[in-house]
C-alpha cells in the first residue's frame, strides 16, 4: 500500500461484490485505504479491492466537491465502458504480449490522450465480460486463441442453461398445476422428465439434476415425494410404479434375439433312462405354472426310495446361447405382487421345460435311498425321461397327510425323519410364516398368510437331499462348481423346531450371512458337509449353471466352465443376486405398507415386543410378519414377548413410512 501522502487526493477504482466504483482516497489505515464512496459513506478497503488509483491529485476539496467529482468521474467512466470494443481491442494486441498495464492497454484503444478515466473504463469493461482479458493484481492479462474459444463455449453453455432453467421452470410450474404443457419444446420437456426420473429414482448430482433441483427450489416444491408425484402427472410413472426395477435395471422383457433363438432350440441328443413308466407326481402351489421338479416314492421294505426328478434345462440351453446370458442378466425368476419376471422365456419355463402333467420331458433324476430312520444310504444320479403322472397342490397333499393317506404319510415321516437328522448335525434355519402378497387388475391387494405346511416341509426336504447329493457328487468327483456354506451362528436362541415368533426374529440377527464359493464348506443352516442347489434350474441362474457342469460330466463331455471361470462369473452373479433380492424385499415392502394404510391406518392392531429400551422398542406386527421401531411415552415400559395393541397413526408406502404409537 502506498503511504498517505501518495494516495490522499486520489481516485481509486474499487471493486466489492464484483460491482465496480470510483472512491475518493481520503488516506490509509493500516494496510487498508480510507476512502470516501458515491453514497457519502466512509469506509475502508482492502489492496485485493483496489484494481486502481488514479495519477492525478484532487486535493483541497471539500466533502461536497469530492461526492461531485465521484458523481462525474463514475457517469464518466460508465459511458466510456460503453465505448470500449473488447473483441477489437483483443484482436490487436493478442499476439503482442501476454499482458498490459491498464494505461498502457488503454492508450492502445482510446489514444494517447487516454488517462484515468479511461483506464478505469477499460477496467470495467474487463471485469465485465472475463472472455478477452482478465484482471490479475495491477495488470490486464490476455486471454490466448485457445482459452477465449473455451471461455466462449463455456460462456455460451451457461447461457443454454439459464434459458434452459427459465423454460424448465414453465413447464414443470405447468406439470404442477395440472396445465398442458404441448406448447414447452419437446428437448425441454425431455430434459426434465428425464432430469427428474435421475432425481427420483437414484438422487445423484448429475448436471441435469442439479438443474431440476434449482427449478424445484425456485417454485419452493422440494418435498421428497415431489419429483415422483410430477412424472405421475406428466404420464411417465402410474401410481403405483415399481422404482426398484427401474433403480437395479431389471430386464422385463426378452430381447428379440432370444425370443428368435429358442425357436430354433433342440434338446441335445444324450443317453437318457426311461422313467416314463413311474408314477411321478409335482407338488406346488395352486398357480404354478413353471414346474421344474417332480417326486417319486417306492417303500422296498427295509428301506425307501426317494426319486426327485429335475426338469433339464440344459439340454435345451446351451451355456453359450443368448437364453443362457439373458438368465445370467436376470439371475432369478422374480415373484414380485404385481408381476413375474421370468429368468427364462415362458415358451420354455412355462411350456417345453415345465414338467406338466402327461408330457415327456428330458431330466436329471435323483435317486435317493434313504434308512428308515431317514439317514441317505446310497445314491444315484442320471439323465433320465419322465412323464409326471399327477400335478398335485400343496393344499390337496396338506388334506391327504389330515386324512391319514398312507402313501403321502409315510413320505412325510421321511422327510420329517430327515429333517431331524440335519437338526442333529448342527441345522438351524429359522422357518417362519411367508406372507403372500397379489396385485389383482383392479389394483386390489390381497394378503395371505402361508405356514410352512407338513406339504411344504416334505418338499423342501427332499428338495435339500438332492441338492446335497449333488454337492457330494460333485465334489467327489471334483467337478468345478458353484457350492453355498454358511457359518455357525455367532449364538443360539431357539432350539430347532421351536416355534416361538419372538426368539425365531431374535434368533436372525444371529445368523452369519450365507455365502457361496467354489469348494465346499460345512452349512450350518442345512446342517450338512457339502451344499450346492441344482433343483430349481428353471428359476435360479445358479441351478441351471451347476446343471449344466453335472449334466455334462454324466454324458462324458467336458464341463462347460473351468475353475477359473466361475471365479471370474462369481463375483457378477452375487453382484445381481445381491440387486434381485432387494428388488423382491423392496417392492414387497411397498405393497405390504399400501395394504396396512388401506385397512389399517387410524385403527388398533396386535403387536408383538420383539425388543425394549427407555424410549424406544422394536415390535412384531404377526399378521403382517413385519419388524417396526415404535417410540414409548415417558415413563411407559413393555417387556420383551408382551402383546400389546398399537396404533397405525400414519402410513406413507412411497418414502416407505409405517409411524406406530402405543393404543
Amino acid at each position: 500500500m502506498e503511504k498517505e501522502n501518495e494516495v490522499s487526493g486520489r481516485l481509486a477504482e474499487i471493486v466489492e461484490h464484483r460491482r465496480p466504483y470510483t472512491a475518493y482516497v481520503l488516506g490509509t489505515k493500516g494496510k487498508r485505504l480510507r476512502v470516501i464512496i458515491p453514497t457519502g459513506k466512509e469506509t475502508t478497503v482492502s489492496s485485493g479491492q483496489t484494481l486502481l488509483i488514479s495519477r492525478k491529485v484532487y486535493r483541497g476539496l471539500s466533502r461536497n466537491e469530492m461526492l461531485e467529482l465521484l458523481s462525474e468521474k463514475e457517469a464518466r467512466r460508465e459511458a466510456l465502458k460503453g465505448e470500449v470494443d473488447l473483441p477489437e481491442l483483443w484482436e490487436l494486441v493478442v499476439d503482442e504480449a501476454e499482458s498490459f498495464d491498464p494505461y498502457e492497454l488503454s492508450e492502445i484503444y482510446f489514444g494517447s490522450s487516454a488517462a484515468d478515466d479511461e483506464a478505469a473504463a477499460l477496467i470495467r469493461a474487463v471485469l465485465e465480460d472475463r472472455l478477452y482479458f482478465r484482471l490479475r493484481e495491477d495488470r490486464i492479462v490476455v486471454h490466448s486463441r485457445e482459452e477465449v474459444e473455451k471461455l466462449r463455449l463455456a460462456k455460451q453453455r451457461e447461457e443454454e442453461r439459464l434459458r434452459r432453467l427459465s423454460q424448465g421452470e414453465i413447464f414443470i410450474s405447468k406439470l404442477m398445476q395440472g396445465e398442458k404443457t404441448e406448447d414447452i419444446p419437446e428437448e425441454i420437456r425431455e430434459h426434465f422428465l428425464s432430469a427428474l426420473k435421475d432425481l427420483c429414482l437414484f438422487g445423484n448430482e448429475t448436471p441435469r439434476v442439479k438443474e431440476v433441483k434449482e427449478v424445484l427450489s425456485r417454485l419452493r416444491a422440494t418435498g421428497p415425494e415431489t419429483p415422483f408425484r410430477l412424472l405421475v402427472k406428466a404420464g411417465v410413472f402410474h401410481e403405483d410404479e415399481n422404482l426398484e426395477l427401474l433403480r437395479f435395471r431389471i430386464p422385463i422383457e426378452f430381447p428379440e434375439k432370444v425370443l428368435q433363438e429358442i425357436e430354433q432350440l433342440e434338446e441335445r441328443p444324450v443317453e437318457r433312462e426311461d422313467f416314463t413308466s413311474l408314477e411321478t407326481f409335482t407338488i406346488d402351489a395352486a398357480e404354478t405354472r413353471d414346474f421344474d421338479d417332480a417326486l417319486h416314492f417306492e417303500d422296498l421294505g427295509d428301506r425307501y426310495l426317494v426319486g426327485v426328478h429335475i426338469t433339464d434345462v440344459s439340454s435345451v440351453v446351451p451355456h453359450d446361447s443368448e437364453a443362457f446370458r439373458e438368465a445370467l442378466r436376470r439371475i432369478v425368476t422374480l415373484y414380485l405382487p404385481e408381476r413375474i419376471i421370468p429368468m427364462l422365456p415362458p415358451a420354455l419355463s412355462e411350456e417345453r421345460l415345465s414338467l406338466r402333467a402327461g408330457e415327456v420331458r428330458p431330466a436329471v433324476s435323483f435317486l435317493i435311498t434313504f434308512s428308515p430312520e431317514g439317514e441317505i444310504l446310497e445314491s444315484r444320479i442320471t439323465l433320465s425321461r419322465i412323464k409326471v403322472a399327477r400335478r398335485l397342490t400343496y393344499e390337496e397333499v396338506d388334506r391327504f397327510l389330515v386324512e391319514g393317506d398312507p402313501f403321502f404319510t409315510a413320505l412325510f415321516r421321511l422327510a420329517q425323519k430327515f429333517q431331524k437328522g440335519r437338526w442333529q448335525r448342527g441345522a438351524l434355519a429359522v422357518t417362519l410364516p411367508e406372507i403372500v402378497l397379489k396385485v389383482k387388475s383392479s389394483g386390489e391387494v390381497e394378503l395371505e398368510r402361508l405356514e410352512f405346511t407338513p406339504a411344504r416341509l416334505m418338499v423342501a426336504e427332499f428338495m435339500i437331499a438332492a441338492n446335497f447329493v449333488a454337492a457330494e457328487f460333485l465334489k467327489e468327483h471334483r467337478i468345478p462348481a458353484i457350492y453355498r456354506f454358511q457359518k455357525e451362528p455367532l449364538e443360539r436362541i431357539i432350539e430347532p423346531g421351536e416355534e416361538d415368533l419372538v426368539k425365531a426374529f431374535l434368533q436372525l440377527r444371529y445368523l452369519v450371512r450365507g455365502e457361496q464359493g467354489l469348494t465346499p464348506e460345512f452349512h450350518h443352516g442345512v446342517g450338512l458337509p457339502a451344499y450346492t442347489t441344482v433343483t430349481s434350474p428353471i428359476r435360479r441362474f445358479t441351478d441351471l449353471l451347476v446343471q449344466h457342469q453335472l449334466v455334462a460330466y454324466l454324458s462324458g463331455q467336458e464341463t462347460p466352465f473351468t475353475t477359473e471361470e466361475l471365479e471370474q462369473l462369481l463375483p457378477e452373479i452375487e453382484e445381481r443376486q445381491a440387486a434381485t433380492n432387494q428388488v423382491k424385499v423392496r417392492t414387497h415392502r411397498y405393497w405390504l405398507l399400501k395394504y396396512i394404510k388401506h385397512h389399517y391406518q387410524g385403527r388398533r392392531i396386535a403387536a408383538l415386543v420383539l425388543e425394549s429400551g427407555e424410549r424406544r422398542a422394536r415390535v412384531l406386527l404377526p399378521d403382517f410378519m413385519l419388524p417396526v421401531e415404535l417410540q414409548l411415552p415417558p415413563g411407559r415400559t413393555i417387556r420383551t414377548g408382551e402383546e400389546i395393541k398399537v396404533l397405525v397413526q400414519r402410513v406413507n408406502p412411497r418414502l416407505d413410512v409405517l409411524k406406530l404409537a402405543l393404543a
